[in-house]
């Protein structure tokens, strides 16, 4: 009865350790000099089924500086699990402070482990001497730390050196293959975009006015008695027209009583007056009398048009050295009575 109530205490109070948690914490070194770093170093005891979380509160004072939390290392020990972490500190304020808590918070319950708070001294051990002015020695000023000599990074200088050859060779490519390319397509581009404008050729005034009596001949709308109006419209505008360019008159804006008035004073014009003047006293019947030639008028009325320009057309000068070349050739005249209108 006595060994089982024994056993019975034993029990409990294993589950009753199994079941608590604890936090301690411990310093490498509660002397360090302004600038240096110390380890922190935590341990935490805690039950397998429970899971806490570690809590940096920042010193309020400002003197304490968090440098790095280290990676925690777990160890199984029994139902127990024992957490070790250490935490690098250091101050650049020199006299007594006082590290703050750390704190394990339960993630489940919310408990919360505090650890002491730990007394640190700074010394401040940079020791300044003065010249023989009272000014500090620059000599004697020195760095917290020893200057570190990094290595040459062989890795980075290569991946530089491959960038620029891969730019360089790219570079090469592109005006090698590339730009001739691009001025090729652009010649070909502008190219298609630009039209040459064809020199315009100006026919004498004679050739004008045959070409668009042609026209009126071609079509030969007088056989329509319901379009003589048009016809002799388009005969007397072509007349018009060339006496504009022929003799420099307002011919479109006369009637056709001040066109013959203004050709009797023209010493060229002279020899037609008597066609012209039965042209347009037909057209001014067929337009404004409402009267309807016949046919072999309208064929007559063309006739003496052909006759009128074939009689005025102006006589131009040719070079001295073209006169010879011309000479075999026959000189092109138009005959009245040649034209078959029938």
């Amino acid at each position: 009865m006595k060994f089982h109530s024994i056993a019975i205490v034993f029990f409990l109070c294993n589950s009753l350790v199994a079941s608590a948690a604890s936090l301690t914490a411990k310093m490498d070194s509660a002397h360090i000099g302004i600038g240096r770093q110390t380890a922190v170093h935590l341990t935490l005891t805690q039950p397998k089924d429970q899971d806490f979380e570690l809590q940096v509160e920042k010193d309020t004072t400002g003197k304490i500086d968090v440098v790095k939390l280290k990676k925690a290392d777990t160890t199984e020990m029994g139902g127990s699990l024992e957490i070790k972490q250490d935490v690098i500190i250091t101050s650049f304020d020199s006299g007594s402070c006082v590290v703050p808590p750390f704190k394990y918070v339960n993630i489940k319950t919310r408990e919360t482990l505090t650890s002491e708070p730990l007394a640190l001294e700074v010394n401040n051990d940079i020791e300044i001497k003065l010249d023989e002015a009272g000014q500090p020695d620059s000599t004697s000023v020195k760095d917290i730390k020893d200057i570190m000599t990094l290595g040459f990074d062989w890795g980075k200088f290569f991946t530089i050196l491959l960038i620029i050859l891969l730019i360089a060779v790219l570079g090469f490519l592109g005006w090698k293959y590339g730009w001739p390319y691009i001025q090729k397509k652009l010649a070909k581009k502008q190219g298609e975009g630009i039209v040459f404008d064809e020199p315009e050729i100006v026919l004498p005034i004679e050739v004008v006015a045959i070409n668009k009596l042609d026209e009126i001949k071609a079509k030969r709308i007088w056989k329509d008695s319901t379009r003589i109006k048009e016809y002799y419209t388009d005969v007397t505008e072509t007349l018009r027209e060339y006496f504009c360019r022929r003799f420099n008159i307002s011919a479109m804006e006369m009637t056709s009583d001040e066109i013959l008035d203004e050709l009797k004073y023209k010493t060229e014009a002279m020899p037609i007056i008597p066609e012209l003047k039965s042209i347009l006293s037909k057209a001014d019947m067929a337009k404004f009398a409402k009267a309807i030639p016949t046919e072999e008028d309208c064929e007559m009325s063309l006739a003496n048009a052909y006759l009128i320009v074939s009689r005025t057309k102006p006589v131009y000068t040719e070079p001295a050295q073209d006169k010879k070349s011309k000479k075999e050739e026959a000189p092109l005249a138009i005959n009245s009575n040649s034209n078959n209108l029938a």
